[in-house]
């Protein structure tokens, strides 16, 4: 049999492979990108690993077969990320393996096969137990030493010197790798899924869960489609009328109710893909993207009327509500610093109106054309 010292560096090497993935895992976390394209870029950082480790495995006595850290790669990308990412990570170890051949080539797939299986089991019925994350490691480490039963698909005579000398190497090796690779893995996820909390907790605001400014200005590149065929963006722009009066007779605790009912009735009259932001106090912006003149009309006066009709109990009494609405619509990409300013000037004479109004305005190159 090789020395401890080969058994050991293929080991080492392959946790320090694994410690680049977790690098690797972060980098790709934080990008946004849709899951599929994670699944399959992790996928792929399994697959260079897998390949690193089976370029340079041990040689088996009289050459019968390799060994290297496959069964434990393939096992922990099923075991910590589940079925897609452990497909990909098996389908590349199971090509290799078959690229090269015999010797070996049986029980170097019924390796592969038993720890994505085994990784699984562990994902579904494991993961999520409300156990310690050492215990649970040790546990996959455990599962995926199943693949010693690849032994009994060798050559007969070679069962006693392959069980002696390899098996206690492929247990120790697949519950220490356990134990450091979800180690790694689930402190740098934790990590992660922390500073996706802050990201989030600062740029919503807190009483309505709303965009704050600073998320506007993050998401407003990313709302918009400035293709040939959009015929245009719209943007609203109202507050709430009397809102410091409200507050004044009935307290804030009932001023933020009628922020919150407010943002509820509005909310109900938006598409999925508009975007709805507070900007501070009773002001709130709401982005409309891909919209025709026209559509972003009736969607700012169904809003309007929408918070007129829908009243606000306090008490025994209802309290009347209304907003006033400034609008700007352009044809052409802009920003939304101008976007904001021209619907401010609208809301302005909405105000002058009497409140509850719609003022629109309509952007056409550098002429503004107010439209009641």
């Amino acid at each position: 049999m090789p020395d401890v010292m080969k058994f050991v560096s293929t080991f080492v090497d392959s946790v320090a492979v694994l410690m680049a993935l977790v690098l690797m895992l972060s980098l790709v976390q934080r990008k946004s990108r849709s899951r599929i394209l994670k699944h399959a870029l992790m996928g792929g950082v399994f697959s260079v690993a897998i390949i690193l480790s089976m370029s340079d495995p041990i040689i088996l006595p009289q050459k019968s077969g390799v060994f290297d850290m496959r069964a434990l790669l393939v096992g922990t990308a099923a075991g910590l990320l589940g079925p897609v990412v452990g497909t990909i990570a098996m389908m590349t170890a199971t090509a290799y393996r078959l690229g090269i051949g015999q010797p070996g080539l049986v029980a170097g797939l019924v390796g592969i096969v038993l720890s994505y299986g085994m990784g699984l089991v562990w994902h579904y019925f494991v993961k999520d137990m409300p156990v310690k994350t050492w215990k649970k490691s040790g546990v996959l480490g455990g599962m995926l030493s199943v693949q010693v039963l690849g032994i009994f698909m060798m050559p007969q005579h070679l069962w006693a010197e392959l069980w002696m000398n390899l098996a206690p190497f492929m247990v120790a090796s697949s519950i220490l790798g356990a134990l450091i690779i979800n180690h790694l893995f689930s402190g740098e996820i934790s990590f992660l899924s922390e500073a996706e909390a802050s990201k989030i907790d600062a740029n919503t605001d807190h009483l309505t869960g709303l965009l704050n400014r600073r998320g506007l200005d993050l998401v407003y590149p990313n709302v918009l489609d400035h293709g040939p065929k959009s015929p245009g963006q719209a943007l609203l722009y109202f507050d709430i009328d009397l809102f410091k009066t409200t507050n004044d007779t009935h307290g804030h605790a009932v001023g933020d109710d009628v922020l919150r009912h407010v943002v509820d009735q509005i909310a109900a009259n938006l598409r999925q893909k508009d975007t709805f932001v507070r900007l501070g106090g009773d002001e709130f912006v709401v982005v409309l993207p891909d919209i025709s003149c026209e559509e972003a009309e009736t969607i700012a006066e169904r809003c309007r009327c929408v918070v007129e009709h829908s009243g606000f109990e306090v008490g025994f009494k209802v309290l009347p509500i209304s907003i006033s609405v400034g609008a700007v619509w352009s044809g052409t990409p802009a920003r939304v610093e101008a976007l904001i300013n021209f619907a401010d000037r609208a809301l302005y004479q909405a105000k002058e109106k009497g409140r509850n109004a719609v003022v629109f305005i309509r952007q056409s190159e550098k002429t503004l054309v107010a439209v009641a």
